[in-house]
């Protein structure tokens, strides 16, 4: 699931780069975690406060982005900005 999550993000920073909004040659190390705290989702994701200085966005307005850029997955059921920027990931059950 992890894998997938990843993926997905991946998709939607190349879609972002597409676009403009992040700066072409990122190659980040997409880091997905579970949560601590299921209420909070099933995974979560640092993506955007590690791109936010790149992009000269603040970390929660890059989540807004990177959530409206993520293509669709049956596996996830939604994904939501959390704290500083942080992105949960709810998994379908």
């Amino acid at each position: 699931m992890k894998d997938t999550i990843r993926q997905l993000i991946q998709q939607a920073i190349t879609q972002l780069v597409t676009e403009g909004v992040l700066p072409e040659g990122l190659s980040p190390a997409i880091q997905v975690e579970n949560t601590r705290d299921k209420t909070h989702g099933d995974f979560a994701s640092n993506i955007a406060m590690m791109l936010a200085k790149p992009a000269g966005l603040k970390p929660r307005d890059l989540a807004e982005k990177i959530i409206a850029a993520l293509p669709a997955a049956e596996s996830v059921s939604k994904a939501e900005i959390a704290g500083p920027g942080f992105i949960n990931f709810f998994q379908n059950t």
